[in-house]
């Protein structure tokens, strides 16, 4: 069970479905999701499905604790996950145009992503204080906000 990223679609509490929070520590919530691909490969031609998932099987919530600001929280995980999405797609494109886009390189990319989004994560939550800072988090609700504006030419990366 997996929600695709999609702009008009909001995260619900019934999405977490984990029975047991996975993470440790204290918390609320934790949301599983990431972006990846699946490709193949025709002779010299290269060809990319990416996607952006929310697992919600693995995504966990305590229902005593439904708080709106920590649900949007959660939200702007799965948003992050979408910037670094359009971040991968963009790579692809600037290596196809410069006819450099092999599978190598396309795993070398995919890694270096996945590494600076998991930083990411990590820092948007010290920051953020898990959501109770609320100063931490509306910048980061803008920042992102933004930075999915500012990649939006990236948005149709669904396969290509």
């Amino acid at each position: 069970m997996i929600i695709d990223w999609d702009p008009d679609v909001r995260l619900k509490w019934s999405d977490f479905k984990a029975k047991e929070k996975t993470t440790p520590g204290f918390a609320i919530a934790a949301s599983t999701c990431g972006f990846g691909y699946e490709g193949t490969q025709r002779g010299r031609e290269i060809s990319v499905r990416i996607y952006v998932r929310f697992y919600k099987r693995e995504s966990w919530h305590n229902d005593r604790y439904e708080l709106k600001e920590v649900l949007e929280h959660e939200q702007l995980h799965f948003d992050i996950c979408e910037v670094y999405g359009r971040e991968f797609y963009r790579g692809i494109v600037e290596l196809r145009q410069k006819n450099k886009l092999t599978q190598q390189r396309l795993e070398k990319l995919y890694y270096s992503l996945t590494k600076k989004y998991e930083e990411t994560q990590d820092l948007y939550d010290a920051e953020t204080d898990h959501s109770t800072n609320g100063n931490k988090q509306r910048e980061w609700n803008l920042a992102i906000k933004n930075k999915l504006q500012e990649l939006s030419v990236y948005s149709d990366y669904k396969e290509f």
